[in-house]
């Protein structure tokens, strides 16, 4: 399948011109003192517009959208810093229920996520210590921790042991509104919204692929593709940072003339210029390689990941050290999207994790070649 490069730039394109008409700096920050940590007018519109339908089948009136398509929409996410669970429920709920749903399951639950009128949240980490989530008889117990989104999820996406199937990990639907969740809500480091959760004999549907596709290689699939979304996101923070960076070089008077006259930031400048350059053309072949086979692609993804955690993270201490104290006020979007790259980079494995998987997969593809 080729990616489509045409349906990609309209989607930015269209985006951009709504984010720049209704999401302005201020309207989000009004956000991150309102309870409920979002937008409801934003997300019914976000619906209206496709975008809550990006990842769907187009048997469900979905768009089957490529990765390329969905980089597009997440630069947007990104560079506006929208603060709606875009990715928490467009992306990663959607493609579990698309994956491990059952015909009958998605007939009736992916219209309402299209619609927006369901925000779905993947409920999948758990503490260190103490049992895994287990579900017997139908009812789920356990802990699971850092759920983005979860906070304000009309449904939950769990992984639990299912002692009523042989014990193996199979994924559940469970209302988040039930009363027999326990939810500590709270808000992460950039302002968007997580929660913790205790369930105590909660009821759970479980999901039933018609296909048989085994759970773990469906969430390692789906975490793939997040792994790459969250990477288009960064590329969004990241052209921001710069753009912003750059204006402010040519607008902040020292000793009666620019800063940006300033031979050594110029330098600087360029420097987050090619690192934005190399983040981009690493994002775009891990959206290439998510076309490639599970085998295939786990290599060009997590590297793609590790490096970009690092370049961004420079490109943001860049920005902040380059407009001084003002770098970390809250008046500034530049301190907000310092704080967006560290949750990301934080989310759907580590930096450590990704460099470590794309050492092992590197290693392996040596050994294989040596065999050949």
């Amino acid at each position: 399948m080729n990616m489509d490069l045409e349906m990609a730039g309209m989607l930015r394109d269209s985006a951009s011109r709504y984010a720049a008409d209704n999401y302005g700096f201020l309207q989000r920050h009004a956000l991150l003192t309102d309870p409920a940590g979002y937008s409801e007018k934003a997300w019914r519109d976000y619906a209206d517009l496709g975008w809550l339908a990006l990842r769907l089948p187009e048997a469900h009136g979905g768009l089957d959208a490529d990765p390329l398509v969905v980089g597009a929409l997440m630069e947007v996410v990104g560079g506006r810093l929208l603060m709606e669970p875009v990715l928490a429920s467009a992306l990663v709920g959607a493609g579990l229920l698309r994956s491990q749903g059952s015909a009958a399951q998605q007939e009736v639950l992916l219209p309402q996520l299209a619609d927006g009128s369901v925000k779905f949240a993947f409920a999948d980490a758990e503490p260190g210590r103490g049992q895994p989530c287990q579900v017997r008889a139908g009812r789920i117990s356990g802990h699971k921790i850092a759920v983005l989104h979860g906070d304000i999820a009309d449904r939950l996406i769990v992984s639990a042991i299912d002692a009523d199937y042989g014990g193996t990990k199979r994924l559940f639907l469970v209302d988040a509104r039930s009363p027999e969740i326990e939810t500590h809500r709270y808000r992460l480091v950039d302002g968007r919204g997580a929660a913790n959760l205790h369930f105590a004999g909660v009821a759970a549907e479980r999901l039933d692929p018609d296909d048989g596709t085994p759970t773990e290689a469906a969430i390692a699939d789906v975490m793939d593709h997040a792994t790459v979304a969250s990477c288009a996101e960064a590329l969004g923070i990241v052209r921001a940072l710069v753009a912003t960076t750059c204006d402010y070089l040519k607008i902040r008077k020292q000793f009666g003339r620019a800063i940006g006259t300033n031979q050594a930031l110029q330098h600087r400048a360029v420097d987050m210029f090619l690192l934005q350059e190399e983040i981009a053309a690493l994002t775009r072949a891990a959206q290439e390689a998510l076309l490639l086979p599970a085998a295939g692609r786990g290599r060009i993804v997590s590297g793609a990941k590790a490096y970009i955690c690092t370049a961004a993270r420079k490109v943001a201490n860049e920005a902040v050290q380059m407009h001084g104290g003002l770098g970390i006020t809250e008046e500034l979007d530049v301190s907000h999207y310092f704080r967006r790259l560290m949750v990301n980079a934080a989310l759907f494995g580590s930096r450590d994790e990704h460099f470590a998987r794309f050492l092992a997969a590197t290693s392996n593809a040596r050994t294989e070649e040596l065999h050949a």
